[in-house]
Formats: structure tokens, C-alpha cells, sequence
């Protein structure tokens, strides 16, 4: 990328620090590597690229419920120029207790590489670990049998995103990926660009006013960007969730009414402003309500959603 201004830099900043904001505001908890949870076992670090941060943590469940195990791709959130797939350890291990093989994928980030690339990235770790699994198998005395017939993507705010974008272009043609995607997991994703100048949260407007900075030209970025311009009814059964009280809201508003209009199948776990527990970012903090209640909502429905 071309070189970055000191006043995109000052935007990239102010990204972070409201991260961080979210964060505190929330009470998050960030559970990093320690010990596994029972029932899983956890191979990290397992390499799809050449590049540092193309790398995936891959768990299985300990005792295999069927012969062919679904297999559940984790992309994380951080406004597409932070977090990290360790945040997400106990989450992933506990949709694999729920009989999932699970992959928590790491991509690059902005703004060392575009947002085109992070969906790249994660793009590569799918087909990676489709075409690699018994390489995989070998190289980490792991045992698991992964259903590609059963295929679901899960994603957090950016990774949301990202998982709602690879959806939806896989369903119209525009992207080869050898597997059935049976469900999508969507929590508090960013779907449609074209406004975001006018969004109400920081996080957009700051992001709006990068890509700006880089771009001449933004609407055709936006547009090539926004999983709204490619849902069809092929889209995947999708579970969403988000509070009203997160100034993203009205995204999975958008996106919900859009798949309802296409008839696809949706439930949308939306929480009112009375909910303090739903603001951005829930997901990192297991003991609250809201993060237990979308977690058992998804599992559910994943299991609702097999071919």
C-alpha cells in the first residue's frame, strides 16, 4: 500500500483506543491460550501462508460423536486492523465441546494490507485446511473426520463481516470454495458501506476517513465490499445477533431485513436498550447474559442447519 499520512495514522488510532473503549465498557475478559478446556484438543498456530499472521488455531472434540465431524471456521473482529484469534480460545473450545472441529483463523490487518486482502486471508485458511486436512491430521497426531458437507462460518463485528461477505459471494459464482456452507453466525457484523460517512459510530466514520485518505474514488470499494450487494435467496440460514444500544445495530437491522426480503432462512437474536449487556463486543465476555444466550442460540441452530 502506499505510504500512510500522519493523519490516517491519527485515524487508525482512534480506532484502536475506541476498541479498547468498547472493551472497558463492557468488562471484557480476554481469555488467551492457557490450559484447553475438557473434551478438546488444540493444535495452534498451524500455518496456511508465509506471512506471520496467516496462521490458525485448530480443535477438535476428544470424543468423536460421529464419524464425519462438522466443521465450524472462526474469523475474529478488530475493525479489520486489530485483534487476534487468541481472544477467541475458550469461545471456539466450547462450540467444540458442542461437536464442532473448529478452526480460529488470523489474517492480516489494516492498515499494512488492504480489507480486500484480510478477506483474502481468511479465504486461504478455508481452502488451506479443506485441501490439507489428512497433511494436517499427520502432522498433528490429531484425530478428526471433517465434514465439508457441513461447513459454518462465525464471525464477531469485522469478522462478521468478512464471513457474510465469503458467503454470499460463494453463493452467486464469485468464489470457489470446495465445501457446503450450511450456516452463517453473525454477531454485531458491518454489512452495507455506502453510509458510513454518516454513521453514528467512530469506529466507521474514522475508518470512512482512511480509506478516503487512500482511495480516490471509495464507491466502487464500498460497493465491492458490502455482503447487501450479493445476498440472493441462495444465501446460507444465518443466525444474527446484536444489542440496540451498540451504535452498529442498525447494520444487522439492514442485513436482517434484506434476508427476510429474500427469503432466507434468518433468526435474529436482537437485544433491546435495556439490555446493558449487549453492547459491542458481548461475545469476549462469557459470563454475561447476552453472550450466553446467543452462544446456546447459535449451537442450536447450527444443529438445525445439517445436510
Amino acid at each position: 500500500m502506499s505510504k500512510i499520512s500522519n493523519s490516517v495514522n491519527k485515524a487508525i488510532q482512534k480506532i484502536k483506543l475506541l476498541q479498547n473503549r468498547f472493551n472497558t465498557n463492557i468488562g471484557l475478559r480476554v481469555f488467551t491460550y492457557g490450559e484447553n478446556l475438557k473434551g478438546v484438543n488444540t493444535k495452534r498456530n498451524i500455518s496456511y501462508g508465509n506471512f506471520k499472521l496467516q496462521k490458525f488455531d485448530l480443535i477438535v472434540p476428544v470424543n468423536k460423536i460421529e464419524n464425519l465431524i462438522p466443521v465450524v471456521f472462526y474469523i475474529h473482529g478488530g475493525a479489520w486492523c486489530g485483534g487476534d484469534k487468541c481472544s477467541y480460545t475458550m469461545y471456539c473450545e466450547k462450540i467444540a465441546q458442542s461437536g464442532y472441529i473448529v478452526v480460529n483463523i488470523n489474517y492480516r490487518l489494516m492498515p499494512k494490507v488492504s480489507i480486500k486482502t484480510c478477506v483474502a486471508d481468511v479465504i486461504k485458511a478455508i481452502d488451506y485446511f479443506i485441501h490439507n486436512s489428512k497433511e494436517i491430521i499427520k502432522d498433528t497426531n490429531l484425530s478428526f473426520n471433517p465434514d465439508f458437507n457441513n461447513v459454518y462460518l462465525v464471525g464477531d463485528s469485522a469478522g462478521a463481516h468478512i464471513a457474510s461477505l465469503i458467503a454470499a459471494k460463494k453463493t452467486i459464482g464469485k468464489l470457489k470454495l470446495e465445501c457446503n456452507i450450511s450456516a452463517l453466525g453473525l454477531y454485531y457484523g458491518v454489512y452495507e458501506f455506502k453510509n458510513i460517512s454518516h454513521d453514528t459510530s467512530a469506529i466507521m466514520t474514522n475508518l470512512d476517513k482512511y480509506w478516503r485518505s487512500i482511495y480516490k474514488n471509495v464507491a466502487p470499494i464500498y460497493k465491492s465490499i458490502s455482503t447487501t450487494n450479493f445476498v440472493t435467496d441462495n444465501f446460507p440460514p444465518t443466525f444474527m445477533t446484536s444489542g440496540e444500544i451498540d451504535k452498529l445495530h442498525f447494520q444487522s437491522e439492514v442485513l436482517y431485513r434484506l434476508l427476510k426480503h429474500n427469503n432466507v432462512k434468518v433468526k435474529y437474536l436482537s437485544f433491546d436498550k435495556s439490555r446493558q449487556d449487549a453492547k459491542h463486543a458481548f461475545l469476549n465476555a462469557p459470563m454475561l447474559k447476552s453472550a450466553k444466550e446467543a452462544f446456546n442460540g447459535i449451537v442450536s441452530f447450527f444443529k438445525e442447519h445439517k445436510n
